[in-house]
């Protein structure tokens, strides 16, 4: 059974924006899984070199999350992956709300592996909230507030697993397993994120990414006391290229990592 969105009433316009965000991703989640068996699968403009797909459910969770929030916050901007496009009323400070629908797309069409439903929401260049939803639990934070699984909060503050599961890009992967950690490929950029946040992986080296399901997710494992620093070492935000997400005891070693096997 679909749950419906409810009436959320926050004590402040963040608080209230991300309860909004979490029952949104949710309830979508909900109608992806009773659709996955029957998603019809397209190629996006250059999949023969990109390997990229959409489905008919990406595509209609879109338009959902774009109606939703322009009827709840219609001074809101929202950018989407598969398209949706619209500025903020005021461009300078407005709230501006990435969506990526379905994040692991062709994992979700041939049921191979994780995916999620990602909504975050920024000023600017800097992430303030984000939810997601995936493999039935729902995932939030906003700055300065904490990371929470199903309302129980996130906190790394145990020691990292030794030889605990560090996901990468191919190319990195004989460099992570050398490094003494079980490497990972990556598959779903948000639901690896949250595996991080919950203690489940250890971390990632990306060299590059899209701040829809990388660096928005990234805020819950800086929430929950992990890291998220930048290959080259300059400040975090929406545009940064390469990053490291990782339990707070091992940022350091998987920098070095990624900067010695550099291209």
């Amino acid at each position: 059974m679909v749950t419906p969105l409810p009436e959320v009433a926050g004590h402040d316009d963040v608080e209230e924006a991300l309860a909004f965000a979490g029952a949104l991703v949710s309830r979508l989640g909900e109608v992806a899984t009773q659709r996955q068996n029957s998603a019809v699968e397209q190629h996006k403009p250059a999949a023969a070199l990109t390997g990229s797909v959409v489905t008919d459910v990406d595509l209609d969770l879109e338009q959902a999350i774009d109606d939703a929030l322009r009827e709840r916050f219609p001074a809101d901007g929202l950018l989407g992956e598969e398209g949706a496009d619209r500025p903020p009323a005021d461009r300078r400070r407005g709230r501006t709300w990435l969506v990526d629908p379905i994040d692991g797309t062709l994992n979700y069409a041939r049921r191979l592996g994780p995916w999620a439903v990602v909504v975050s929401a920024w000023r600017g260049r800097q992430v303030e909230s984000v939810a997601v939803w995936t493999g039935g639990a729902l995932y939030t934070a906003a700055v300065g507030r904490g990371a929470t699984e199903d309302g129980r909060r996130l906190r790394l503050d145990g020691e990292a697993e030794q030889g605990g599961i560090v996901r990468a890009e191919a190319s990195l992967l004989p460099a992570v397993q050398r490094a003494g950690w079980l490497p990972k490929i990556v598959e779903s950029s948000a639901a690896e994120i949250v595996s991080i946040a919950d203690g489940r992986v250890m971390g990632t080296v990306r060299r590059g990414g899209d701040p829809r399901d990388l660096h928005g997710p990234a805020l819950l494992v800086s929430e929950a006391g992990g890291a998220v620093v930048s290959l080259d070492g300059a400040p975090v935000d929406g545009a940064t290229r390469g990053l490291v997400v990782a339990h707070p005891d091992i940022v350091e070693k998987l920098l070095r990592l990624a900067t010695a096997e550099r291209p």
